[in-house]
């Protein structure tokens, strides 16, 4: 039963433990506007198109955000804990092309497999030693190893594609048990892991700590050093199995795979109500600002705009999403 204090005009008025304000305090919350908002953009579509609202348009979108979601999962980790990170396009494409090379050298699968997974853990963690060890930001680190590594793809790749997999390799993203594409399942897995380790592995749960005062974690015992080598090398290992098994199931390891899909993720995690500054945010919100993020490139597609336009609609989210998280900032502070 809420209590209610009078006004001066002799209005009832609810105070702080009022329905009325509990309503307004979980619509304050970031994943619940947002999943309203995916709700209403879903009508909208439905509405203007006779092909969103049907199976195989649900399977294209969660197939086509199954490679950004997974490595958006370890990414919005490393967020919260106040490390962005700008290299897991580059690094999908460089472990994807590690072991597309060694496939078309005759290697066996299992242990090709084995080799992209290990690179990319080495290209993570490197992320994190030079953080450490060189006094750079997050930001300025990432950018350059992103920079390094899609070169590398480059140089790796001449340019061209690698084609020549086994069929022992395609099945990998092209098996579809109980009629259900493997790298959706994929994604489901992910996902869950890093919710539950997010939530309940203390470790994970650190990134909090880390991200709300470095400096204090410290004091309290965190090795925030440690932390941030584990969580970049987790990314990197992530974005080479995504790698891995995106070329599988193209059957094809081109150049461009990953294209962009750095700067997708920071907007889609953003969007999520991830703090640039770290110390908020959550899996759930990273799923529902990637889902977001596809969504609008399928409303593109369905609606039969150019696709030019996505790099102005994602633009356009990039500033409102920071715009917000701004203000929200703000506000706390006066609070």
């Amino acid at each position: 039963m809420s209590v209610k204090k009078t006004s001066p005009q002799g209005h009832a008025i609810a105070k702080e433990g009022g329905v009325g304000a509990q309503i307004g305090r979980i619509l304050q919350k970031r994943e619940v506007s947002l999943a309203i908002l995916l709700v209403i953009f879903c009508a909208c579509l439905t509405a203007a198109t006779d092909t969103f609202f049907r199976t195989s348009n649900f399977r294209v979108v969660l197939q086509g955000m199954s490679t950004d979601m997974m490595i958006a999962i370890p990414m919005c980790i490393s967020l919260i804990a106040g490390n962005i990170d700008f290299s897991g396009g580059s690094a999908l494409c460089l472990n994807g092309a590690i072991c597309a090379m060694m496939l078309d050298r005759g290697v066996a699968v299992p242990l090709a497999i084995l080799i992209g997974l290990v690179s990319g853990f080495l290209l993570g963690a490197l992320n994190g030693v030079i953080i450490n060890k060189l006094g750079l930001t997050p930001l300025v680190a990432t950018m350059g190893t992103w920079m390094a590594y899609r070169g590398a793809a480059l140089v790796l790749l001449a340019g061209g594609t690698i084609s020549s997999f086994p069929e022992s390799f395609l099945v990998l993203g092209r098996a579809t048990p109980a009629g259900i594409p493997i790298t959706i399942i994929y994604m489901i897995i992910v996902v869950v892991v890093g919710w539950v380790l997010l939530k309940y592995s203390n470790f994970f749960h650190n990134a909090y700590f880390i991200g709300s005062n470095k400096a204090s974690a410290k004091l309290a015992g965190i090795n925030v050093e440690r932390f941030t080598v584990i969580t970049y090398a987790i990314t990197g290992t992530v974005s080479a199995f995504a790698g891995i098994i995106l070329m599988a199931r193209l059957g094809s390891c081109s150049q461009n795979a990953g294209d962009s899909l750095e700067f997708r993720n920071v907007v889609a995690l953003l969007v999520g109500g991830v703090s640039m500054d770290g110390g908020v945010g959550s899996v759930l919100g990273a799923v529902l600002g990637v889902a977001l993020m596809q969504l609008v490139t399928n409303a593109i597609t369905l609606l039969y705009l150019n696709t030019s336009y996505t790099q102005v609609i994602n633009g356009c989210i990039l500033i409102l999403a920071v715009g917000v998280d701004m203000l929200l900032k703000k506000r706390k502070v006066k609070a």
